[in-house]
């Protein structure tokens, strides 16, 4: 069993518990049997201070519908947030610079509503090209569809793309994740396209049960931030039935990334 994370929720943790659930039956009286249905709920909150002097804190709920046929997996997801603080950037689920307050002399703020929908696709090259290597391309857009007047949204379009390579070696699944995010411009505010990496392992305990550290870095995408360096684990437990619980939390070692990170990942195949 193959199973990674590429990075938190914002470059694509949903592909550690995705991954990991078993085939489905092979039954010829199965409507759409040449189709997998994933259902996914990603609960998350994180605390960081973004280079002011009080904290920003972000509660998330991430609820994603993925399908897969072949060598071809697409997803959508829009994420629920509520922003408590005055940080200068904090970023949604898919990575993208959200201005939360540059007015830092003003007393903290809330808001809460859904997020922008995020749409992806990825493409798994057969591991028999490249020597049992595990490689992934994905690409992905955030479309504009929430708030930028109540700064839930930078109101433009983001674009990513993202190559994901791995192999395994026994237990062991280490990995190396690189990305990049063309910003949408904005007439308001500065933001920069960013470049992201990401590399570690996975190390399956048992049957049922994987874990994955890595170490997280992303560009700075606002001049008053800096990059993001963390520091990120988890553990997931692959049930039989389709079901996948994945328990993770992110330890930021920059101002640029969340001080601290936890969250709660559940996965089921609908078909």
């Amino acid at each position: 069993m193959q199973i990674r994370a590429k990075r938190h929720l914002k470059n694509g943790l949903l592909a550690l518990a995705l991954s990991a659930l078993p085939a489905l039956a092979d039954d010829k009286d199965i409507p759409f049997q040449d189709f997998q249905f994933t259902g996914t709920l990603a609960l998350e909150y994180s605390s960081g201070n973004y280079g002011t002097t009080r904290n920003t804190n972000v509660q998330m709920a991430l609820p994603v519908l993925s399908v897969e046929t072949g060598d071809f997996k697409f997803s959508a997801s829009m994420p629920y947030m509520r922003i408590a603080g005055r940080g200068l950037v904090i970023f949604d689920a898919a990575g993208n610079p959200i201005i939360v307050n540059r007015r830092t002399t003003l007393p903290p703020i809330e808001r809460n509503g859904f997020g922008d929908l995020n749409l992806s696709a990825t493409y798994a090259l057969p591991p028999s090209f490249l020597d049992d290597f595990a490689v992934k391309l994905t690409v992905g857009a955030k479309l504009s569809t929430a708030s930028a007047r109540r700064r839930l949204s930078t109101g433009e379009t983001d674009f990513g793309l993202s190559l994901d390579v791995s192999k395994q070696f026994g237990a062991w699944g280490p990995f190396l994740t690189a990305g990049y995010l063309w910003a949408g411009k904005s007439t308001t505010f500065t933001l920069y396209n960013t470049a992201s990496v990401s590399v570690g392992t996975s190390y399956e305990i048992s049957d049922d049960l994987v874990a994955v550290v890595s170490y997280d870095y992303d560009s700075s995408g606002d001049q008053l931030v800096s990059s993001s360096k963390a520091l990120f684990g988890s553990l997931s437990w692959v049930r039989s039935d389709g079901i996948t619980l994945t328990g993770y939390s992110t330890v930021g070692l920059s101002s640029g990334s969340p001080a601290f990170g936890a969250g709660l990942l559940l996965s089921y195949g609908l078909n």
